[in-house]
């Protein structure tokens, strides 16, 4: 059975940068994933359909503006709930407006507890570097072996 190589991009509904979807795509098609970018100010109900018509290996929610914590949490509910998607899901990017890490964990928790299965704020250390290392290693299964033995 082949890998499914798509992963769905998305972003929070109020959320209407671009930029980060742009980047966030390319980085993904680098990688060796097939992107389908939803585009900034994705609605939730889109999100959930397209999930239904077909599967992809996972779903990246990027947002930028500091509200990822609400809309992104009812997303990730809405997807567990609703969508034919038991894969991957991940966010990143400013998930809230505050830049001190308990309250940055505290909104990384509440994330997780609706369904993420990974949380990646940019203002955290490594963030984004853990990032890369997870979506290459489902790509590549043996990739983390190669690191570890390199090490």
């Amino acid at each position: 059975m082949a890998f499914n190589k798509t992963v769905l991009l998305a972003t929070v509904p109020s959320d209407s940068h671009s930029w980060n979807l742009v980047f966030m795509e390319f980085l993904l098609n680098d990688f060796g994933y097939k992107v389908d970018n939803m585009g900034p100010n994705t609605p939730m109900d889109e999100v959930i359909e397209r999930l239904n018509r077909g599967g992809c290996a996972m779903v990246v929610v990027s947002t930028v503006n500091g509200h990822g914590y609400i809309e992104g949490a009812e997303l990730a509910r809405r997807i567990r709930r609703e969508a034919n998607h038991a894969e991957a899901l991940y966010i990143g990017g400013k998930i809230c407006t505050e830049n001190d890490a308990r309250t940055i964990a505290r909104h990384s928790d509440t994330l997780k507890s609706a369904g993420f299965d990974g949380v990646f704020d940019d203002s955290v250390a490594n963030s984004f570097d853990a990032f890369q290392e997870l979506v290459t290693a489902q790509l590549y299964p043996t990739y983390n072996l190669e690191k570890r033995a390199a090490r």
